[in-house]
């Protein structure tokens, strides 16, 4: 037999079904100190831990999460709990963990056998330790460089991580959506406690840019390896406001031309053309993929073969299914006499299996 009733009585049962439910508590890692995780805990992976209350029960549904800033990364598992009135815990593998590298992260879970809007834990938010972190512009502001930065500069920060260590060498790329709005540095590290190093960027390579875009990635090479950045992309404000389209659905969205999985010797191919190179320049090729890790800065000297044969053939030390939904690829040339300028940039989508 059923009764039906209508809303007032329907919340008045509803508000007491939920009295024996607390809210729930958030979730924690253990490895964690002071919100921070450290690089050694990501090598041995990381424990999840979430508390039991009242109103749970053995054996009911939960899924708990991890999301990374660049939104790409995740981890989530599905599980059941264990036992009542203990912690649940759950295991990060090193593998995944590794991908939440010099990252803010959020931790949460639900409880699945509570109603969607009541079954959400608080959020916690950690600092996860890097190798080397992503390059920032101090003014940008919501991944902009703001039109009233252009005419005084910026300042660049590369911040201070265990890889700058002394007699390490930085090479720092600077790509701007205008040709000449590019540059090269290249820095040793000096004796004395690791510090942010910050670069002084000026209106010259930032006016050109106007409602255009940067990229900004480095590379640390020392005696015991060579690291790359994470990629960091801006836009640049201008005069006026790019115009928008009143029912555009899917706006600034690009599928980019196809790349085949083709590989030579192991690796992705792509060519560089010569034109506007000398011998003695240096050709650089940047390829970031979508996932954290696939970041690649191929350098080549320029020699008088390369431009008999107008071109340059680089192999990307990359597997195609690492490398995500789509790739970003451009060049720079470091000249000889000085100065650097920049290739347009290329979107290159992927074939997902």
């Amino acid at each position: 037999m059923i009764t039906f009733i209508n809303l007032e009585e329907r919340n008045r049962i509803a508000d007491a079904l939920r009295r024996n439910q607390a809210p729930l508590g958030a979730a924690s890692i253990d490895e964690a100190v002071d919100g921070k995780i450290s690089y050694a805990d990501l090598e041995k992976g990381l424990t999840i831990r979430f508390p039991f209350t009242e109103g749970m029960r053995e054996g009911g549904r939960y899924h708990v999460k991890i999301s990374a800033e660049d939104r790409l990364q995740g981890f989530g598992q599905l599980g059941t709990i264990p036992e009542e009135n203990k912690d649940t815990t759950v295991e990060v593998p090193a593998d995944r963990a590794l991908a939440f590298r010099g990252q803010q992260i959020e931790l949460s879970w639900d409880y699945l056998e509570y109603p969607p809007e009541e079954g959400a834990s608080p959020v916690t938010q950690l600092s996860v330790e890097g190798l080397i972190y992503k390059p920032l512009v101090d003014e940008a502001v919501g991944g902009e460089i703001p039109s009233s930065a252009l005419s005084q500069g910026v300042n660049l920060r590369i911040r201070a991580a265990s890889s700058l260590t002394p007699g390490a060498l930085v090479s720092i790329y600077w790509w701007g959506s205008s040709a000449d709005a590019c540059f090269v540095k290249h820095l040793v590290i000096g004796p004395g406690p690791i510090e942010d190093l910050v670069l002084p960027v000026g209106p010259v390579y930032l006016t050109p840019t106007k409602n255009g875009k940067v990229r900004v990635i480095y590379t640390v090479q020392s005696t015991t390896a060579t690291l790359t950045s994470p990629l960091l992309g801006l836009t640049v404000g201008g005069d006026l406001a790019v115009p928008e389209g009143v029912y555009v659905q899917r706006p600034e969205v690009r599928s980019g031309a196809l790349l085949p999985p083709i590989t030579e010797s192991g690796r992705i191919p792509m060519r560089l053309k010569t034109q506007g190179m000398v011998p003695g320049d240096v050709a650089i090729l940047f390829f970031v993929g979508s996932f954290l890790g696939t970041e690649f800065v191929l350098r080549h000297e320029v020699k008088p073969s390369d431009i008999a044969a107008g071109q340059i053939v680089l192999g990307v030390p990359a597997s195609y299914s690492s490398l995500g939904p789509g790739v970003w690829a451009w060049s720079m040339v470091h000249r000889l006499a000085g100065g650097a300028g920049g290739s347009p940039d290329l979107l290159l989508s992927l074939i997902q299996e």
